[in-house]
C-alpha cells in the first residue's frame, strides 16, 4: 500500500510541473514535459485503482461491516482485473484531441470504482442460454417450406 501512495503522489506531483513548465525549466522536468504520456498513464492508474478501493470500502460499509471486516483476497480480485478496466480509458485519452487531465482522471476513478457493474453484466450475457429460433435438419425430412394449415377456429355466435 505504501509503494501505491508514494506512485500516486510522484505521478500528481510530476503532472503538476509537466503542467506548469516552461522554457526556462529544470532539464529533468523538460524530460518530464517530453515524456508526459508515460507519467499520465502511470497516474490514471493510480486513479483507477483508488476507485476500485473506493468501490470496495463503499459495499463493506454499505452491508454495516467497519475496516475489520475486509478481507485482502476481495481486494486483489479487481487489481487482477485492473488492465482490462484501464485500457478502454487509456485508449480514449489517446484518441482525444482534449488536453484536460482532469477529465480523464474522472473518468479512470469512475471505470475503477464500476468494475465490478462492467463484469457482472459481461457474465450474465455470457451465461444466458441461446434461443435459436430455427433448427437444423440434415438429411432425411427435410422441413417443408409450405406453410402449415390453419388451426380450425369455432364459429363465432352473432351479437
Amino acid at each position: 500500500m505504501f509503494i501505491y501512495l508514494v506512485v500516486f503522489i510522484a505521478t500528481g506531483v510530476f503532472m503538476v510541473l509537466i503542467v506548469n513548465a516552461d522554457d526556462a525549466s529544470a532539464p529533468w522536468i523538460t524530460l518530464l514535459v517530453r515524456n508526459h504520456g508515460i507519467v499520465f498513464a502511470w497516474h490514471l492508474a493510480c486513479w483507477m485503482v483508488l476507485g476500485m478501493f473506493t468501490n470496495y470500502y463503499w459495499d463493506l460499509f454499505n452491508q454495516g461491516k467497519g475496516l475489520d471486516a475486509m478481507q485482502v483476497p476481495r481486494i486483489l480480485i479487481p487489481l487482477m482485473v485492473s488492465p482490462f478496466v484501464f485500457l478502454p480509458t487509456y485508449n480514449l485519452w489517446l484518441a482525444s484531441s482534449s488536453q484536460s487531465y482532469l477529465l480523464f482522471s474522472v473518468i479512470s476513478i469512475q471505470a475503477g470504482f464500476f468494475w465490478h457493474a462492467l463484469f457482472t453484466k459481461a457474465d450474465q450475457t455470457l451465461n444466458k442460454t441461446a434461443s435459436i429460433p430455427w433448427t437444423v435438419n440434415n438429411g432425411t425430412g427435410r422441413m417443408s417450406t409450405k406453410a402449415a394449415p390453419a388451426a380450425p377456429q369455432a364459429p363465432q355466435e352473432p351479437r
